[in-house]
């Protein structure tokens, strides 16, 4: 990349230059990763927790469902936009700044949040906390991949990470219910208040500083980034709410065309693009991402389809539906704390290929569901589900990370988590609209047939990408 010294290069992979955010050579410990975790935590359980408060905001603020679906994709539009940048961004200004910066941020929008006095003040705070949250979940990646080169200790680091991850999801609709029935929907927003001040002074206390690198941003991809997630969802969710054939559909649809082509004619030129073109000719890479979005589409989107049908036809408030989905917690977090350790010596494949068959004949399980409580079939459904969801989770990170070199980690995640949030707020749009065109059974089994056939194509798609390591061998021999 033009003006990178090889000094700055030497830094990209890992060493701090004299002078970089005050580099010391401090040793990492492990509060260093909790802090790291806790930030990253505090952000996926924001959006899990809101899922089963959903009814309280509509209740309260006098929201339609096309209000709450812009509720929940109005911040996840600006945070898969800005992921991409904020890898690029983590790389250049440093990770370790990048993640206090956005920490203090998303702790500043949070507040807004709780305080919001209607539903449209509420959707342009998350806008906002989406945008924080788009620089600090590539660099929480970014930071734990420079603080562990080597690649041992980084894959426990990622596993732990990914783990984390997955709590976030599962758990977020447990706490949500509880802080909804106990406290109310606000309380939501402010628990994040404590919780991201602490992790802000862990890490200003325990993170050693990161290493930077000289590179030009890319304003004019990260704004058609922008117009192509934001149009795109757009299109899905008006064209649920006001038809298909209405012209703000659409102009929504045809403005995602026009922004997807100039995407991909800006970053052929760009000299430092938010999404290299170059890097999706990766099998490996192009593959993760592919996989990313769709475990998102389907381990958040049965999440948010299965919230709204126990509260809308079983009759839960918001504490019955975040305990119902306790076993579904509990296999998840059983999976990437205990089982997906295996990745560190079989490899991702095998922990993709299994869990996204468990994941989905969990989903599968799941469609006899009708309007009466069937709780064995959740219960049982929902837990498969969550085994299979949480086998894959931890092992994305290192199918992306293991694509690239060390100094693209930061747009590597970004891509990463960028795609899974596109996964899943495509879930959140169409299923709404299934949900809302079907309120009966059948919007909630079209809902989960989707799921089922996502993580199918998972298991054929994996072999294709990443070949088992007899084949790997045998590829490499002369």
């Amino acid at each position: 990349m033009p003006g990178r010294s090889p000094s700055r290069q030497d830094a990209a992979a890992g060493s701090v230059p004299p002078g970089a955010e005050g580099a010391t050579s401090r040793p990492t410990g492990p509060l260093a990763l909790f802090a790291v975790c806790l930030g990253f935590f505090m952000v996926l359980m924001d959006s899990s927790a809101l899922n089963v408060a959903l009814p309280a905001v509509r209740e309260d603020l006098a929201g339609s469902l096309a209000g709450l679906e812009w509720l929940i994709n109005g911040y996840t539009i600006t945070l898969a936009a800005f992921l991409l940048s904020g890898g690029a961004v983590s790389d250049r200004w440093g990770a370790r700044r990048v993640f206090e910066v956005s920490l203090l941020g998303f702790v500043v929008t949070s507040a807004a949040c709780a305080a919001s006095p209607g539903l449209g003040f509420l959707v342009t705070a998350r806008v906002l906390q989406g945008v924080t949250a788009g620089g600090l979940l590539p660099a929480s990646l970014a930071v734990i991949a420079r603080m562990y080169p080597d690649p041992a200790r980084r894959a426990r680091a990622l596993t732990v990470w990914g783990g984390v991850s997955s709590l976030a999801l599962v758990f977020g609709p447990v706490l949500g219910g509880v802080l909804t029935t106990a406290v109310g929907w606000r309380s939501i927003f402010l628990i994040n208040v404590p919780v991201g001040l602490l992790a802000w002074w862990l890490t200003r206390l325990q993170v050693p500083p990161s290493a930077t690198r000289e590179a030009a941003l890319d304003p004019a991809g990260q704004a058609l980034a922008v117009m192509v997630v934001g149009c795109g969802i757009g299109a899905l969710i008006e064209g649920g709410a006001q038809g298909w054939t209405g012209v703000v559909t659409w102009t929504l649809l045809a403005a995602t065309l026009a922004s997807a082509a100039a995407f991909v004619a800006v970053e052929r030129r760009a000299a430092a693009p938010v999404l290299p073109l170059g890097l999706l000719a990766r099998p490996r890479f192009a593959c993760g991402l592919a996989i990313g979005a769709l475990f998102q589409f389907g381990a958040y989107g049965a999440q948010f389809a299965l919230s709204l049908r126990l509260q809308s036809a079983w009759g839960l408030d918001a504490l019955g539906a975040g305990l119902s989905f306790v076993p579904f917690a509990a296999l998840w977090a059983f999976a990437s704390f205990v089982l997906a350790r295996a990745v560190t010596r079989t490899g991702p494949r095998p922990l993709l290929i299994g869990g996204a068959l468990a994941a989905a004949a969990g989903a599968c399980a799941l469609l006899p569901l009708g309007g009466h409580p069937g709780w064995w079939i959740f219960f049982c459904g929902s837990a498969l589900l969550g085994l299979g969801a949480g086998l894959m989770g931890p092992s994305l990170p290192a199918v992306v990370l293991s694509a690239v070199p060390a100094d693209r980690s930061g747009l590597a995640s970004g891509a990463l988590n960028a795609l899974r949030q596109i996964g899943g707020a495509v879930a959140i749009a169409l299923f709404g609209v299934l949900l809302d065109g079907s309120p009966g059974p059948a919007g909630l089994r079209i809902c989960l047939a989707l799921v089922a056939l996502g993580f199918l194509v998972v298991v054929m798609a994996v072999p294709a990408a990443l070949p088992s390591r007899a084949r790997a061998r045998h590829a490499t021999r002369p």
